[in-house]
């Protein structure tokens, strides 16, 4: 499970600078912090010099502590005409301040304030994992990794170009410069990568040097006569190319998963085609009336449970740009009242989120009363409240990101992709008698129950057809609720003078028709969560809506590179053990899918993880969970099994 996050506080000590009391030291230098980046970090990694010209740059901190570094950094890109067209900025804490904090001391400074403000505005909630934040419209890319940094550097994947090694002093916090924070750092240094640290202590240039870097001892910075700057030495691998020069995707589904996809590689500058059977965007899965972020908890801190917090809270970052002025009629975060199931006590719960770690702004237990305030209809049960969950109209938002990319995004509907064929250039989408639809060096297939007709199969991507049916009750004739209620079933606020609830779950069901008696089930199962309604509703009244879910047999979405499953079988069947990373892949070939009931909370995180994969970037994600939605993770099974 991941390690606890502690949040500090702003503390100053006698001199007004910032200080930590659980480590006995301050957070930089007096002689300034903004002038410490910029005299060790930058100035000992040769930056801005080493980007200059670069496409892309990657630096990965230790200790992102108030930002500074990251600001003057940022600062320094926005200076130069030939800076990189991407910096990804990758840090790791333990003990983060809040926004409060960071807005409060940044704005002392008048030529960093506007930055230290956009960082207090976009900063996240406070849980485990990475966070990924954007800025000058996605060309500053702040990952922000909160956890042990041991422990968060063997979970990153990435091919640094520098290294900002920041932490207490080595005395006052020896796990911060540890032979496994060495081993890590190491672990992830690209051809060439540089360093630099404020430290000279003995072990940490020891500890350095062991790992494989090659260090010295340069001026020091604000009385400090010395500090430690170092490269990499021996056969660190490069960044691999992963496409050629034509930056051209073709994406293969108009819905949530393939609009998500299309979204980010075009915020990357990518040309894509975007193709679909359909008449509209978002016809299929993604056609239900009004759906809803699903958060999910475990005692355990699952995967599942994992990546659906690390999407729910990317979802939810989207979805503030879209309503950043003003209210929407198909977005609305009204938050979520989830009922405790039976037997589960108010205690027990609130016990499990204090072990946890998780902040209120991410979830907190509510008693039945509060409850029933926030839901604006009687509950009776205790429940976990999640203020930022939303409702949306899936099909509003493939229509308001293709209008964003309309330059670089081209939508062809009517055109049903039957084959892929692998030529010379990339891959052609062809149609059921052979002809060519569209080519292109990359492609990601996201059709949904379709993946498996177009990647080998169910043997290599299994999916299973679910089939739902959701209820819907005018608004006039019941109590709505002013929340999303869930337990036994959910149900929405009204969304344009209907309330939906639902939804069944039928396995293997291919049947579209609208069955009565399913929409007498959910509006039982819903009178059970909001007991002031008896629901007796004319059925001419009532409105239906059935829809097909791909559901992977894990529950876990597929997301990333196409396993080759012949290659497989020819060159790793027979061995034990073989990993995902062992496993060989169709060149270009990305799928992203299999996301059953909660396409709309996992399709941004999906769409962000696709992008950064076949940009070569920096993962929005760790290496568990990656390796948790990979596709070929089920070929791989099959192997283990002989």
């Amino acid at each position: 499970m991941p390690a606890l996050i502690r949040p500090a506080s702003l503390v100053l000590d006698a001199e007004g600078m910032p200080y930590a009391p659980q480590y006995g030291d301050v957070y930089h230098s007096r002689a300034g912090g903004y002038a410490q980046a910029r005299g060790v970090f930058l100035a000992g990694n040769d930056l801005p010099n080493a980007w200059r010209g670069r496409r892309s740059f990657t630096i990965v901190e230790t200790g992102f502590g108030l930002g500074t570094n990251f600001l003057a950094t940022w600062a320094a890109w926005r200076e130069k005409a030939d800076r990189p067209r991407r910096l990804h900025y990758v840090s790791i804490e333990l003990h983060p301040f809040n926004a409060a904090d960071l807005r409060a001391w940044h704005g002392r400074d008048a030529q960093m304030a506007p930055l230290g403000e956009a960082l207090a505005d976009a900063w996240p909630v406070l849980t485990p994992g990475a966070h990924r934040l954007e800025f000058e419209c996605g060309q500053v890319v702040l990952t922000l990794v909160l956890g042990d940094a041991a422990a968060a550097l063997a979970q990153l994947r990435l091919y640094a170009d520098a290294f900002y090694l920041d932490g207490f002093a080595h005395a006052r916090n020896p796990e911060m410069w540890s032979a496994a924070v060495f081993e890590g750092v190491a672990r992830l240094a690209g051809r060439g990568a540089t360093l630099a640290t404020y430290t000279v202590a003995h072990k940490v240039a020891n500890g350095l040097t062991a790992a494989g870097f090659a260090v010295r001892r340069v001026p020091g910075f604000g009385g400090k006569q010395e500090m430690l700057v170092g490269r990499i030495q021996g056969s660190a691998a490069a960044a691999p190319v992963l496409h050629g020069p034509e930056r051209h995707a073709l994406v293969i589904g108009a819905g949530i998963a393939g609009m998500t996809a299309a979204d980010r590689l075009a915020a990357r500058g990518w040309r894509v085609t975007l193709l679909d059977g359909a008449d509209g965007v978002a016809r299929g899965a993604s056609s239900s009336p009004a759906g809803a972020m699903h958060a999910l908890l475990s005692r355990d801190d699952s995967r599942l449970a994992r990546f659906t917090r690390a999407a729910y809270l990317q979802m939810d970052r989207q979805l503030a740009a879209f309503t950043a002025d003003g209210p929407r009629d198909w977005v609305a975060v009204s938050g979520r009242v989830h009922c405790l199931g039976e037997g589960e006590s108010m205690e027990a719960a609130q016990a499990m989120l204090a072990d946890l770690g998780f902040p209120p702004g991410f979830v907190s237990v509510v008693d039945a009363a509060a409850a029933s305030e926030l839901a604006g209809t009687r509950i009776t049960r205790a429940a976990h409240w999640f203020p930022r969950t939303a409702w949306l109209h899936a099909g509003t938002l493939c229509a308001q990101l293709l209008a964003a990319r309309a330059g670089l995004v081209e939508l062809r509907l009517g055109q049903t992709v039957a084959s892929l064929r692998q030529t010379e250039e990339g891959w052609a989408a062809c149609d059921a008698p052979g002809g060519v639809l569209a080519a292109a060096p990359v492609v990601v297939v996201a059709a949904g129950l379709h993946l498996p007709q177009l990647l080998g199969g169910d043997a290599v991507l299994p999916l299973q057809r679910v089939r739902g049916q959701l209820t819907g009750v005018p608004a006039a004739l019941c109590r709505a609720p002013r929340v999303i209620v869930g337990g036994e079933g959910y149900c929405l606020p009204a969304v344009h003078g209907v309330m939906w609830t639902g939804a069944s779950y039928g396995p293997n069901d291919e049947d579209a028709t609208i069955r009565p008696e399913e929409n007498v089930q959910n509006l039982r199962r819903l009178a059970q969560l909001l007991p002031d309604n008896d629901f007796a509703v004319p059925p001419a009244r009532i409105e239906s809506h059935v829809g097909f879910r791909a559901v992977s047999p894990d529950r876990l979405p597929l997301v990333g590179a196409v396993p080759q499953w012949d290659a497989i079988v020819r060159g790793v069947g027979g061995q034990r053990g073989p990993a995902l990373a062992d496993l060989p892949r169709q060149p270009g070939l990305y799928v992203t899918g299999g996301m059953g009931s909660r396409g709309l909370t996992w399709a941004a995180l999906a769409g962000e993880l696709l992008a950064s994969m076949i940009e070569g970037e920096p993962a929005p994600l760790e290496a568990e969970l990656l390796d948790a939605v990979d596709p070929a993770r089920f070929a791989l099974r099959r192997l283990r099994r002989g």
